[in-house]
């Protein structure tokens, strides 16, 4: 955040004399401020989406649109920020779900307005002028990753859920086109990471996006090499990587913990299979609840849990009622007691890196063997 408030002041002093044109500085000015937050300019973001206004049935444009995430309305200098963040909510209505945002950012070049779609009725949006910006980059975060953590809220629970319903289709489409079962749950963990990485900050978001409709063919067919050939390089420290690789891979990092480590064969896809992958990274996945994610991720395989994801499950406040007095009360104490002192923090982290746990409850009802739930790959 330090980062982000340096830059922030930067982006101030930069625009503060600025005379903020719509027309002409709009998508320059919402480049910009995407910068402060590391979101890259080539690709993060839909600028100029075509929308059609449910009021009136007309047509606009949605100056940048961040799917599941943000819009933000540009307006010229000393315009009505109210007026604008009510069209902004009138283009709402037209987009597919996987795209509506839970923020509407409307500005003026001078002006800020913040509205959180998922707050009550009385919170008022927060607003605040381009000098504040620095004092106010932490309202932003959301921006470059940083997620709010809403305790088993419905809202959690509920992404979650649409989630692994996603997850679900793109394994129910694997597993028709005949691909080996052990190999697309490996496919899967790994496309879950990316997913996941997109929207948590792990690399610029949406890169992962960026990839799929950059990089592979809209009729699928060469998605599986794509991904193969990604998933081989995220594997791969950029030291040992090809100096002549595709820049857009270049820029996805090294992840360690062995989840890219496994060689499987390549699957094939088709233009559904792509399109289903496609609205799957457009989930804003930083959303989910982990706590009731991995177990709604493992009824995927199971058809019969399929036909039923997500009408029975365990909610997050009542895991965190099991777990919380069984160890992770006492973890969170040594974390806080060690806060200030590295060798604390490192026996730790050597102590957490050999607990295990087992759901055993889960593994009979599921038929799962203690030695088959031991070959999916895990993140360190």
């Amino acid at each position: 955040m330090n980062e982000i408030r340096t830059r922030a002041a930067q982006f101030a002093r930069a625009w503060q004399d600025e005379p903020g044109e719509e027309r002409q500085q709009a998508q320059t000015f919402v480049r910009d401020l995407l910068g402060v937050y590391g979101i890259t300019q080539s690709r993060a973001a839909f600028y100029e989406k075509r929308v059609k206004r449910s009021s009136t049935g007309a047509r606009g444009y949605i100056d940048a649109l961040i799917p599941g995430l943000a819009l933000i309305e540009m307006k010229s200098a000393g315009k009505d920020l109210v007026a604008a963040e009510q069209q902004a909510l009138d283009y709402i209505d037209d987009l597919p779900d996987p795209e509506i945002p839970r923020w509407v950012l409307t500005s003026d070049f001078h002006n800020f307005r913040l509205l959180d779609l998922r707050a009550d009725n009385d919170v008022a949006p927060i607003e605040f002028t381009l000098k504040q910006l620095r004092d106010y980059a932490d309202k932003l975060a959301f921006l470059a990753g940083y997620g709010e953590r809403e305790f088993g809220s419905k809202e959690q629970e509920s992404a979650s859920i649409k989630a692994a319903r996603l997850m679900a289709s793109l394994y129910e489409s694997l597993e028709g086109a005949g691909y080996d079962d052990h190999e697309a749950s490996v496919f899967l963990v790994r496309t879950l990471f990316a997913l996941y990485a997109d929207d948590a900050g792990l690399w610029d978001r949406d890169l992962f996006l960026e990839f799929l409709e950059t990089r592979t063919a809209t009729d699928g067919s060469d998605l599986g090499p794509q991904l193969s050939l990604l998933y081989q390089v995220m594997g791969r420290e950029p030291s040992r990587r090809q100096s002549n690789l595709d820049e857009l891979m270049a820029r996805f990092p090294y992840v360690n913990g062995g989840v890219f480590e496994e060689t499987v064969s390549i699957p094939s896809f088709d233009s559904g299979m792509r399109e289903r992958l496609i609205s799957a990274a457009m989930f804003n996945w930083s959303s989910i609840s982990p706590a009731i994610f991995g177990s709604l991720f493992q009824s995927v395989k199971d058809r019969v849990a399929r036909r039923e994801l997500g009408e029975h499950y365990t909610t997050e406040t009542n895991i965190m009622k099991v777990i919380g007095p069984m160890f992770l009360d006492e973890l969170r104490q040594r974390f806080t007691d060690g806060y200030h002192d590295s060798g604390k923090l490192k026996r730790l982290r050597a102590d957490m890196s050999q607990m295990r746990w087992i759901d055993t409850a889960f593994m009979r009802k599921s038929g799962v063997s203690r030695d088959s739930s031991s070959r999916l790959p895990m993140p360190a």
